[in-house]
């Protein structure tokens, strides 16, 4: 015995200079990275089941190789009133706030984001988890069945919207389908257009969807409408406009909204008054990739900056935020150089402040690029897409 702990102090000596705080924190970042890669691997064993999805997990692939709608253009419309939020009402599985991990230079203590974050999780089965103040809730919303395509939840996670093919010769368009918590599905509307970023489009108000309706004279489409339904009732408000808003998002105060016109976005109010139109043509990812940054998905309270992507040609919706560009100047706002390369989601906090995600953690970054805090991700949002964000 006496000669185990001879040894045993021998190797401490050796290792005086060791830093194990960091040996310890590459430990269990290695773990959680481990572990997250479990649960893909059973998430995808899972989908083999049921079908693929598309880009963002919010996203359901086509069953099979079909033409999209025609690319939409810009537009101008009148809104009715917004009704008031609703609010879920289901059983749900909360878990523990998430803890802090890395360093928060302005603000060490902060151990979750303000505010709540809705994420969207389409395996097996549908799955909103809120996570408010840092409590995570997750809510079944029934399992996924084949057929069904862009999926999409209501900015206070109240409800899934998606699309089914109504007959087996195309997928577009299809029925659009709310789905409440715990699997209860109601068919809203027929006819429903998608493909590109023309898919049904919720607004603030988390019970209406802006959507395109074809008329159909046996499988021959011969008219096209825009405008609300309602998720409740199935109320059509069809609106006098000529093309669906291309990648249309709208800021959380319901303020402003914008939509991808071309190589361009345009800022809108809530009535369609446009309050300018910025061009992207001149980013570098237009010539480098092919495709311009002007898949919108957010919008800041007072709409002068834009949370955008890569725009896609193929009939899934891009839903992943890379870039934040300033309408007003229509230059880029340059997000941390630790940060470029792993972005998955931005959003807006109501001070224009964002909140930035990766794949395993969620940053609070000013408009100067500073991180204000670095907070782990919670466990429980493996696999799922930041759908939404409300202070």
């Amino acid at each position: 015995m006496n000669e185990l702990n001879d040894r045993l102090a021998d190797l401490a000596d050796e290792m005086t200079d060791t830093d194990y705080t960091a040996l310890r924190g590459r430990v269990e970042t290695t773990a959680r990275r481990i572990g997250q890669r479990r649960v893909a691997g059973t998430t995808a064993a899972a989908l083999a089941l049921v079908g693929l999805l598309g880009i963002g997990g919010l996203q359901l692939a086509p069953q099979g190789q079909r033409h999209p709608l025609p690319p939409a253009a810009s537009q101008t419309a009148s809104e009715p009133p917004t009704p008031a939020p609703t609010t879920p009402a289901a059983t749900t599985t909360p878990s523990a706030p998430a803890s802090p991990t890395g360093s928060a230079p302005a603000n060490a203590a902060l151990s979750h984001v303000p505010g709540r974050l809705v994420y969207l999780r389409v395996g097996a089965e549908i799955e909103v988890v809120t996570v408010t103040d840092g409590v995570a809730r997750t809510t079944s919303f029934g399992p996924r069945k084949l057929g069904d395509q862009v999926a999409t939840v209501a900015p206070d996670g109240s409800r899934v919207a998606l699309v089914r093919p109504a007959k087996d010769v195309s997928e577009y368009p299809g029925d659009l389908v709310v789905v409440q918590p715990g699997g209860a599905r109601k068919v809203v509307r027929q006819g429903v257009s998608w493909g590109g970023g023309t898919g049904p489009a919720w607004m603030p108000d988390s019970r209406r969807l802006l959507v395109g309706v074809t008329t159909l004279e046996g499988d021959v489409a011969t008219g096209e409408s825009y405008g609300y339904v309602d998720a409740v009732t199935g109320r059509y408000d069809k609106l006098g406009i000529t093309a669906f808003p291309s990648y249309l998002s709208w800021s959380a105060n319901g303020a402003y909204r914008v939509h991808a016109d071309g190589d361009s976005l345009v800022v809108a109010r809530p009535d369609g008054t446009r309050v300018r139109k910025v061009s992207v043509a001149g980013q570098p990812e237009c010539d480098r990739t092919g495709e311009c940054p002007s898949s919108v998905q957010a919008v800041s309270d007072d709409g002068r900056y834009v949370a955008t992507g890569l725009g896609s040609g193929d009939p899934t919706r891009v839903t992943r935020a890379r870039f934040v560009l300033d309408t007003v100047s229509g230059k880029r706002i340059d997000l941390p150089s630790k940060l470029r390369g792993g972005v998955e989601e931005i959003f807006f906090r109501p001070d224009d402040t964002l909140v930035v995600q990766t794949s395993d953690h969620l940053y609070l970054v000013g408009l100067d690029g500073t991180v204000t805090a670095t907070i782990e991700r919670p466990e429980s949002t493996n696999q799922a897409d930041l759908a939404a964000y409300r202070r």
